[in-house]
């Protein structure tokens, strides 16, 4: 152990606690002879740092880095590094990042010090859209992927903890783990001392659009789609459209989160960085889902309008979509496919009609629903079932599939697709990865998509997809 590390093990972290929690872990893995995580965390006082700060500092190229957070309920996760990852392809890929978590999550060894309460380990991650993702388009990533970091801060409200993660192997040493627990417990807590302060300024940078605006393409395949729900070939489909600008030098994914965040306070904002070039960022406006207390809830999320200038043109814009039949039965299509999905694992509760839900730019339509489990079931094993719903895929889905995959001329990869966290505890939450894009040094790609159905106006759809590219652009200080 480093002498700044011993150092740092002083009040409030105890350097017999952490070493008792080491050798608890390794104890247990010599026991049942197989891999056990070791989790330690302690409370930060004042000035620990704001998370985004604390992950910017701790930055190092080729490393994972994960950040989510939901301004307006002061929840916020920072996460780097490696201690275990799981990774998946194909129909199974759900399942097969599952088994090997959920043994590690079920059977870790917490600690903390003496007063505090322990954390539970903590694993983020997310999946693909299909079964499969280009690695060309999506270097780093892959169709599942949940990570255990080795650190991780966590704010919820004005209490802030950090944890770190070690996997203790049979034979391991004890006290070699306990010195690179304490060695990361030292570094983070430094960042947090010394983070950057995440700002809200314009980016000062030059940009060229790459790809040429699709203007006449997309309305040639809205047109298409459009034929196609009329045919009855199927009831609805999600098409987004994707383009690309160069920078004149590589933005910082960070500043943009700042400014994503402060613009989009109600939207969950997320950062996944595999450390092999290319980061997926944005700001979502849909829970995917999230477990608390024993009760699973979901965002039906569906049908959007702009917002209006002024606030009686806004209000008139929002009443507009409420009355929409076309919007209408685009939002119910998709709450009847989530209900219809839930109600075997117990009951689900949901107001008789949807709210209207603002953001910045645009307004949505919103039903929040709530399941009871009457049985046992995982958070993964909803993921599973419940993706993609027709919020960005469609009705009936194989037939959906196919016509994105002939209309579409990129690789969705993450886009529209659960990214988030969850702990040992079962509790856990995953959003959908809209309003997003990938930053690959200078190159930017923007991902934007709505749903179309037999009345769609092409022309209407394409403005949507602009409005939608937005929140990135803005965050890149282009208006």
């Amino acid at each position: 152990m480093t002498t700044s590390a011993a150092a740092r093990l002083s009040s409030p972290l105890v350097p017999q606690a952490l070493n008792q929690c080491c050798r608890r872990a390794v104890e247990r893995a010599n026991a049942q002879s197989r891999p056990v995580l070791a989790a330690w965390s302690v409370e930060m006082g004042a000035g620990a740092g704001d998370p985004l700060g604390v992950g910017a500092r701790l930055a190092q190229p080729g490393a994972f880095r994960f950040f989510w957070e939901h301004p307006r309920s002061r929840f916020a996760l920072s996460a780097g590094g490696v201690s275990w990852q799981a990774r998946g392809g194909g129909a199974g890929r759900f399942r097969q990042v599952a088994e090997g978590l959920q043994a590690l999550l079920a059977g870790a060894v917490t600690g903390a010090p003496p007063g505090q309460t322990a954390l539970e380990a903590h694993a983020v991650g997310g999946f693909s859209f299909f079964p499969e993702l280009s690695a060309q388009e999506w270097p780093g990533f892959h169709p599942a992927q949940i990570v255990l970091p080795a650190w991780l801060v966590l704010r919820d409200g004005e209490r802030q903890w950090l944890l770190v993660q070690r996997v203790a192997a049979p034979g391991d040493d004890p006290l070699r783990l306990t010195g690179a627990m304490a060695q990361q417990v030292a570094e983070v807590q430094a960042a947090g001392a010394d983070a950057p302060p995440i700002g809200t300024e314009g980016a000062q940078l030059g940009f060229r659009w790459v790809s040429d605006d699709r203007h006449v393409r997309w309305l040639e395949v809205v047109r298409a789609a459009r034929d196609a729900v009329r045919a009855g070939a199927l009831r609805k489909v999600v098409l987004a459209l994707s383009r690309e600008l160069e920078a004149s030098r590589a933005p910082s994914p960070d500043a943009m989160l700042g400014r994503l965040r402060h613009a989009y306070p109600n939207c969950f904002s997320f950062l996944v960085d595999p450390g092999q070039g290319q980061v997926y960022l944005g700001a979502t406006p849909e829970r995917f889902l999230k477990t608390q207390n024993g009760t699973f809830h979901l965002d039906a999320l569906a049908g959007t309008m702009p917002r209006g200038s002024g606030a009686a043109a806004d209000q008139a814009m929002g009443q507009r979509l409420l009355r929409s039949p076309k919007e209408r039965l685009e939002h119910a299509i998709v709450v009847d496919d989530i209900v219809e999905v839930l109600s075997p694992y117990g009951a689900v509760t949901l107001p008789e009609g949807p709210e209207l839900k603002p953001l910045a730019n645009v307004w949505h339509l919103f039903t929040p629903i709530a399941l009871k489990p009457s049985r046992p079931v995982s958070l993964l094993t909803l993921v599973e079932r419940l993706h993609p719903t027709p919020a960005v895929g469609g009705l009936p889905r194989e037939a959906a599939f196919a016509l994105i995959h002939r209309m579409e001329e990129f690789d969705r990869g993450w886009y529209g697709s659960p990214v988030g966290w969850l702990n040992g505890r079962g509790q856990g939450e995953f959003a959908v990865g809209l309003r997003s894009g990938t930053l690959c040094g200078n190159r930017v790609r923007l991902f934007a998509g709505g749903g179309i159905m037999a009345d769609s106006d092409p022309e209407r759809e394409y403005e949507e997809t602009q409005i939608k590219f937005q929140p990135l652009l803005s965050a890149l200080g282009q208006e």
